[in-house]
């Protein structure tokens, strides 16, 4: 329903080059450019700056591009609410997927549901889970993404969404090849004794926060080494590169090729994960949270 134009120059934006751009369209680069060109002669701007790199956005340019996301998605609904007005009763459902917070979570958790609920589907979303940009990928829920699937227990994160939990990950360490402990089936905090540990910073999750104070009362030997308030992919291959243990998550393990998950096995210690959505969902999202909600209270009982 987009112009053509104006799709290309999303996938552009997304790819941040000509090059990449056309092999996800499957046309050429001069076609590629040769459309962004028509589009900034067409509006009169100059959307995106060319460097050896590749592309980057102007002022205008993102303007345009997170304004586009929006009539993208709004495209979508307008299709959806299409096919439910012609009398056919589909819901789908937009979730984000990353390398830290992969859809397969929800993909497992609706398996035993599909066939009584067989007129949701779904549509995998990809976004960039950077630390610079998670928290504006989450205010905008419900734009592009419906919901988030991972470990969400940040206060900045849940109070720009709502947040229905659905069970817990373990702490774990994460430890780069060749290091002294990696050949270990688990570990105990005291193996961690003089050794420098990167943990999410503290300040912005209550169960971060009350593992720092235990660290610091009761192993003051580990060396804690304070990354985000977020991890990012960046995260990891620092601890690769800088050969650091890593406090991380059991479901995290094989993230990175170069390094080694393993349990604390003294350690009884964990964090939620759950599913992220708008502070004011759409009916159709309110609808499958509450399908959600009711499945995991029985499986509890």
């Amino acid at each position: 329903m987009l112009s053509q134009q104006l799709q290309v120059f999303l996938q552009v934006a997304d790819s941040g080059s000509f090059a990449k751009a056309a092999q996800r369209l499957f046309v050429t680069p001069a076609s590629v450019m040769k459309q962004m060109n028509a589009l900034e002669r067409r509006l009169g701007l100059t959307l995106l700056m060319r460097n050896n790199q590749g592309v980057s956005l102007t002022a205008a340019g993102r303007s345009l591009y997170e304004d586009g996301l929006r009539l993208q998605a709004y495209a979508a609904d307008a299709v959806t609410r299409a096919k439910l007005a012609g009398g056919r009763d589909g819901v789908t459902i937009r979730v984000g997927s990353y390398l830290l917070n992969p859809s397969k979570v929800l993909t497992d958790l609706w398996a035993p549901l599909r066939e009584t609920y067989g007129n949701y589907t779904f549509r995998i979303v990809p976004y960039e889970d950077t630390k610079e940009q998670i928290l504006s990928v989450i205010t905008s829920l419900g734009d592009r993404i419906d919901v988030l699937v991972g470990s969400f227990n940040s206060r900045s994160m849940q109070a720009r969404a709502n947040y229905l939990p659905l069970g817990t990950y373990r702490f774990c360490i994460a430890l780069p090849e060749g290091h002294r402990l990696a050949s270990r089936k688990a570990l105990t905090l005291d193996d961690l004794h003089g050794e420098r540990v990167v943990m999410v910073k503290s300040g912005d999750t209550e169960q971060i926060d009350e593992f720092h104070r235990l660290l610091k009362r009761e192993h003051p030997q580990i060396i804690i080494e304070e990354a985000s308030y977020y991890y990012d992919v960046d995260t990891f291959n620092l601890c690769g590169q800088q050969g650091l243990p890593l406090l991380t998550l059991d479901a995290w393990a094989g993230v990175h090729p170069s390094l080694i998950t393993l349990p604390l096995v003294d350690l009884d210690y964990g964090v939620s994960y759950g599913i992220l959505y708008a502070r004011k969902p759409s009916e159709a999202v309110r609808g499958f949270i509450d399908i959600i909600r009711r499945h995991v209270a029985g499986s509890a009982e």
